[in-house]
């Protein structure tokens, strides 16, 4: 009499599915590597990320003729508003000092201006009675108290802020040359803040390169490879 014996094969344990982790498309950053070009051999209705030498590009002329618009206007005036609901505005004379300042990265140890993709350069603008600061995405300003410092090259400015920045309502502004030319070490400063940017003047621009992240279509990553101070 034979004897029948059934056999069950074990079943492996099903491996969980590595699905791959889905990556916006602006976080995708498809040009890591930066290659100097001229922006009329480029296709500018497409993401790019190079880098501009010509000098004397549009992207050039529009950096240089930048201006603020409405919206960043109203921006300005909000604080210009509310610092003078307590402090009058004061006129100083600036003489020849340079009004208008665009900022400048370091990348392998050379000064190059960054336009992003999103939002614009920071540029700096001091007028006879107030400090006009354009961040990439935002503006404000602070009026001037005291001109402290004025030379052909170097500046010293005591300014009157919002109270929601500091509660004594003071800050200052320097702007000195460095050892690199065209070159100046602008240093913002209240209470125990301190903050130092590279800049120059406006019409100092096309002493540079410009790193151009160019992204008409989609907003893209920024460009992340600067030298770290």
């Amino acid at each position: 009499m034979g004897i029948l014996i059934s056999c069950k094969q074990k079943k492996e344990p099903k491996q969980a599915e590595n699905k791959p982790t889905e990556i916006p498309a602006w976080k995708i950053d498809l040009d890591t590597i930066l290659e100097r070009n001229n922006p009329k051999s480029l296709d500018l209705t497409k993401h790019q990320l190079f880098i501009d030498t010509t000098r004397n590009s549009e992207i050039y002329e529009k950096l240089i003729k930048w201006k603020p618009n409405q919206m960043v206007n109203d921006e300005i005036s909000f604080y210009k508003k509310e610092i003078s609901k307590k402090h009058k505005l004061k006129k100083v004379y600036l003489k020849g000092f340079p009004r208008h300042w665009i900022s400048l990265k370091k990348l392998n140890n050379e000064f190059v201006i960054y336009k992003p993709c999103d939002g614009n350069t920071p540029s700096y603008q001091i007028n006879e009675n107030s400090v006009l600061f354009f961040h990439q995405l935002e503006a404000d300003a602070d009026l001037i108290s005291e001109l402290k410092k004025l030379r052909e090259n170097e500046i010293a400015l005591e300014l009157n802020t919002i109270p929601q920045k500091t509660k004594s309502e003071k800050a200052e502004l320097t702007i000195k040359p460095t050892e690199f030319k065209n070159v100046y070490e602008l240093t913002y400063s209240f209470d125990k803040v301190v903050s130092k940017q590279y800049v120059t003047p406006n019409d100092k621009v096309t002493e540079f390169d410009i790193i151009v992240n160019n992204c008409p279509t989609m907003k893209r990553m920024e460009f992340k490879g600067f030298d770290k101070d």
